[in-house]
């Protein structure tokens, strides 16, 4: 057999049995087996396992019958396996051509990243022997799988029953008022969305539980959820026992008040003349009032409210229960609402601000005979009548706004600073929710151990001392490699862990200039 060559597997577990016929997996490169140019058998450990009878292994190999096979192994048993014989149709296979590669199965039923990597492209297997070693392996794990399913089956469902009895109604109520402040208000509650995502977190384990898929994915989420719980109950127990939920609640009303006090200040300090600026008096004293008008709204508001905060300061420490990342979330939302007023402000200034600046642009096209067509989104040539007339007005109109334009920028520099000093400060909690969410430890923690869950890269390794008798033929010893944590996290994503928080900054600066989209 000129150019031949045939690559035996064989699992280390396999030594350990008795004499008896061994099963496995074999291809070929061509559809003619008499004419293969290639050979892969891959043997199985146990003896009911996938795969057909492909040889005999024990001491003496003078009883068995390979006359009427296709491919017959003859083993020596030990603690190394040998290959004795292999033959074709009755036609024995020279030695020299025979590659022996010995693995750990153990070590790739464990190895859920071996599993996703190396998964069969295509019918060329004897072209792709790695990949369809994986794939042998692969259906030994779901006979072995098959086997114990039942034990863990009672378990699971149990588990599968509780969470979706205490998740049911508030995972519909909760996403239902989550949709009616996306859809009408136009905000997004950060303690809302945590929930939902706890929620979808358990549902996921459970279905992984279910199903025995995804060891690390599953494994990782259990262990960011009890780490999240831990912190939560560790910080609600400090709470509890060092303070009191009443003391918390009153630290936070006398911050908004002192936060209200700072507003009132700045408003009378832009009223006069701010860092020798001299603004339009009449202009600023009516921004001055309007905007103080707002603050007496934002006091009394939170006296109002008062019932409503307390609720919440006490939802903020017992659902710590849940995780630390909802109470981050429900610290984020009490931001937003003791902030409130502070946005209607920014949102009145950038409004202001963009009128004047799109006034500004109108006015100027106008004074050069120039329109612009929102029909076609293009400026076009204003050839109407009474252009002197036109031009005159367009002059008036254009310097009262350019004269009060640098009291309302001032106005919309102060507010705008405000509202990007709180976006980092909510930006900052939100990481923190990430981070809480997102908690490699699982994964760093199975890379210092060594654990074969996190092996996904395969490597040979040339048998140093093989047998006398065999030395013709080339041994290899197979291993498994950890994956670097960054790669294992691709495997470990799925859709319920939130994404990274990104910033946009071209998009932070267009806003902060011009005013026309909000922070």
């Amino acid at each position: 057999m000129t150019g031949f060559t045939a690559t035996i597997f064989v699992p280390k577990q396999l030594g350990t049995r008795g004499p008896g016929p061994v099963h496995g997996q074999f291809t070929r490169s061509s559809g003619s087996l008499t004419d293969a140019e290639s050979l892969v058998i891959v043997l199985s450990p146990g003896e009911s396992q996938p795969g057909q009878i492909v040889g005999f292994m024990g001491s003496n190999l003078e009883t068995s019958q390979s006359s009427y096979r296709n491919i017959w192994l003859e083993l020596l048993s030990g603690p190394s396996v040998s290959v004795k014989r292999l033959s074709l149709y009755g036609h024995s296979v020279p030695l020299e051509d025979v590659t022996v590669v010995y693995f750990n199965s153990e070590e790739i039923w464990e190895s859920e990243l071996v599993l996703q990597k190396y998964s069969m492209q295509g019918d060329k297997h004897s072209e792709n022997v790695v990949p369809y070693f994986v794939e042998c392996v692969a259906k030994e794990e779901k006979v072995y799988e098959s086997r114990n399913k039942r034990n863990i089956s009672h378990a699971v469902l149990f588990i599968e029953v509780l969470i979706y009895t205490m998740t049911f109604i508030p995972n519909i109520v909760i996403r239902n008022i989550h949709s009616v402040l996306q859809n009408k208000v136009d905000y997004t509650s950060s303690a809302l969305q945590q929930i939902i995502f706890r929620i979808s977190q358990l549902e996921k384990i459970t279905s992984l539980l279910k199903n025995r898929r995804s060891t690390i994915l599953s494994g990782r989420l259990i262990t960011m959820i009890f780490l999240d719980v831990f912190c939560g109950i560790t910080v609600a127990y400090f709470i509890g026992h060092h303070a009191s939920v009443n003391d918390m609640y009153d630290t936070f009303c006398s911050w908004t008040k002192v936060l209200s006090s700072c507003v009132q200040d700045l408003l009378e300090w832009l009223s006069g003349a701010p860092a020798g600026l001299k603004l339009n008096q009449p202009l600023t004293q009516a921004l001055s009032a309007f905007f103080s008008y707002h603050v007496h709204l934002w006091r009394v508001y939170l006296e109002l409210a008062d019932p409503l905060l307390k609720a919440l300061a006490w939802i903020l420490v017992w659902l710590g229960m849940f995780g630390f990342s909802i109470q981050v979330a429900i610290l984020s939302d009490l931001l937003d609402l003791a902030t409130l007023h502070l946005y209607c402000f920014y949102v009145y200034a950038a409004r202001i601000h963009m009128l004047q600046i799109s006034l500004l642009g109108s006015q100027w096209r106008a004074f050069r005979g120039r329109k612009w067509n929102p029909l076609k989104l293009r400026i076009d040539s204003d050839t109407g009548k009474h252009m002197s007339l036109k031009r005159v007005l367009t002059a008036v109109v254009f310097t009262l706004v350019i004269f009060l334009l640098p009291t309302t920028t001032v106005y919309y520099l102060v507010f705008v600073m405000l509202r990007v000093s709180l976006s980092a400060v909510r930006g900052i909690l939100t990481s923190c929710i990430w981070l809480l969410n997102f908690n490699p430890l699982y994964l760093v923690a199975l890379n210092l151990m060594g654990s074969n869950i996190i092996k996904g890269e395969i490597c040979l390794e040339v048998c140093k001392n093989p047998a006398d008798h065999q030395s013709s033929i080339l041994k290899f010893q197979l291993y498994t490699w950890p994956t670097p944590v960054s790669e294992a996290l691709k495997y470990a994503k799925c859709d319920v862990l939130p994404s990274p928080p990104s910033l946009d900054w071209k998009a932070v600066l267009s806003s902060v200039v011009f005013g026309k989209d909000l922070l």
